[in-house]
């Protein structure tokens, strides 16, 4: 009809997230209110700390390898023989327990039979990953003990690196590198994990072991992996061990190992140690990838209402809630998200009451292990890396292409994401940064926002909508001799081979040619 106009209209699942959103403000105000509620009783016996009893450093020189079972006698038939011989190769006075939690398969009469120096803890039912591997933990003679998945297969050598973790008092867990079975398939699980706090909420992450990951041979880590780690027996015990809050499975290992670090206490990858994981061997089978995802994100929901305690972190999580949950709507489906926070809404009282309970202990804050636990661990190195001088992959992490030359200034691609760790000498009071922006609308970006951290917090942010040559120089505050972490972060990367723009596939971002404390 003539003067008629044709209305697009927009995609059903966005109006329908939007309207979801709505329903749920009464339920994000009663998590605002429990939350901050829960702060305000807490606050008037907060300055009373307890001091944390000083930590022993355990016997390294023998383990107790748990692995944990249900109805796996295909996987225990498998992958059991690769834990036995690493035990025999390295020696000592090692013990392995199988932990059946509840089998109505033959697991355990298999055992018996084909295993017999093993030693079998039958439960008599499914007391799930948490209560499984508890019980074993409370059976073990050993100070150190090794749990593993029924589903993970060892290198032969896998153990003496994680006993070497052991030197220092104030270690915790020292977890495995993880690969999967198939060498051709992305790692998306590797043991070297990183959480950022990203608007309110956590995005966990395995990062790619680096060259410099290789020399270090050990790296701080956010969590140790409950399926392929070491942990002090008695720091664990001391937790409380793997909390149930997270039943059926996942992010208790994450859970525990957050609590460590609250008291100091801190998780290594040792790059040595090798595993092979046959992914979700269980857990995929029996209950399917949709549920296992939910029970990820529901779980999420609790680690924050119950560990997140920095008020700025806490005060971002609350009030964003609402878009977080937007994005998360758009992003997969409004039944899938529904159903998780519902599950972790239904969990919130018992979050809130375990939220207090060793406050008192806490002697390190969210930011600061955030930071801790995603750098190298350093103890010397340069205030200054100016590529045309070396490539300083020690004090690099993740995001870092190689050295390039360009108009003769050697600089290193930056991905989305770069971070360096820098050595004060001593009077150094600015951050100085060098590099180069790319051809903005060649490569599809209308502008490019950078933020850098100084130790997890944003010191400087700015945006530009034109390429060129970028020289800042940022005020800081350093200690001498002490590694101060550095990330670098941008808006968007770009990949010239995903926009028709060559071959190059990687994702980059912008380039840097020096970083420099000054005075």
């Amino acid at each position: 009809m003539p003067g008629t106009r044709i209305v697009k209209i927009a995609n059903p699942r966005v109006w329908l997230s939007f309207f979801a959103v709505i329903l749920l403000l009464p339920f994000d105000v009663l998590v605002l209110v429990s939350l901050w509620f829960s702060e305000f009783l807490y606050w008037p016996p907060s300055r009373l700390r307890k001091r944390i009893p000083e930590a022993a450093r355990p016997d390294n020189g023998r383990a107790s390898l748990i692995v944990l079972n249900w109805d796996g006698q295909h996987l225990l038939q498998e992958f059991l023989p690769s834990v036995v011989r690493a035990t025999q190769l390295h020696g000592g006075d090692h013990e392995i327990i199988v932990v059946d939690n509840g089998s109505c398969d033959s697991s355990v009469a298999f055992l018996h039979t084909h295993f017999p120096s093993i030693r079998v803890v039958p439960l008599q039912k499914n007391f799930r990953f948490t209560g499984g591997n508890n019980a074993g933990i409370r059976v073990a003679k050993n100070d150190i003990v090794v749990l593993l998945n029924n589903d993970m297969q060892v290198d032969p050598d896998f153990l003496q690196p994680l006993l070497d973790g052991f030197r220092e008092k104030d270690v915790f867990a020292v977890s495995c590198q993880v690969f999967f079975q198939d060498k051709a398939r992305r790692r998306e699980e590797t043991g070297k994990t990183r959480v950022r706090w990203k608007a309110g909420f956590l995005e966990a992450s395995h990062n790619q072991v680096t060259a410099a990951d290789q020399r270090q041979k050990y790296v701080p880590i956010f969590w140790g992996g409950g399926g392929s780690c070491a942990f002090d027996r008695r720091k664990f015990l001391a937790l409380g061990g793997l909390d149930t809050l997270y039943d059926p499975f996942y992010l208790e290992d994450t859970d525990l190992s957050y609590q460590a670090w609250k008291r100091g206490w801190k998780s290594l990858l040792a790059v040595d140690s090798v595993v092979v994981h046959k992914h979700r061997g269980t857990n995929k089978q029996k209950f399917g990838d949709n549920f296992v995802d939910n029970t990820i994100r529901k779980n999420q929901y609790l680690f924050i209402w119950k560990n997140v305690t920095d008020w700025r972190w806490l005060l971002a999580h609350t009030c964003l809630l609402p878009l977080t949950q937007l994005r998360f709507l758009i992003q997969t489906n409004p039944k899938f998200e529904l159903k998780a926070f519902f599950r972790a809404l239904i969990q919130l009282p018992e979050a809130i009451h375990k939220r207090n309970r060793w406050r008192d202990q806490y002697v390190m804050k969210d930011p600061e292990i955030f930071a801790a636990s995603s750098r190298s661990d350093l103890s010397e190195g340069r205030n200054a890396i100016s590529f045309s001088e070396g490539d300083y992959a020690e004090q690099l992490d993740d995001g870092w292409y190689e050295v390039e030359s360009g108009g003769g200034i050697p600089f290193r691609w930056m991905a989305k994401r770069g971070a360096v760790v820098l050595f004060p000498q001593g009077g150094e009071r600015y951050l100085e940064l060098k590099g180069a922006l790319p051809e903005l609308r060649r490569f599809r970006r209308l502008f490019v926002k950078l933020r850098i951290r100084q130790d997890g917090i944003l010191i400087f942010q700015k945006s530009w909508t034109r390429s060129g040559k970028i020289s800042l120089k940022v005020p800081v505050e350093v200690r001498p001799h002490h590694p101060h972490w550095f990330e670098f972060r941008l808006n968007a990367s770009f990949s010239p081979a995903r926009i028709g723009c060559g071959t190059d596939s990687r994702e980059l971002g912008m380039m840097v040619s020096e970083v420099r404390l000054t005075s």
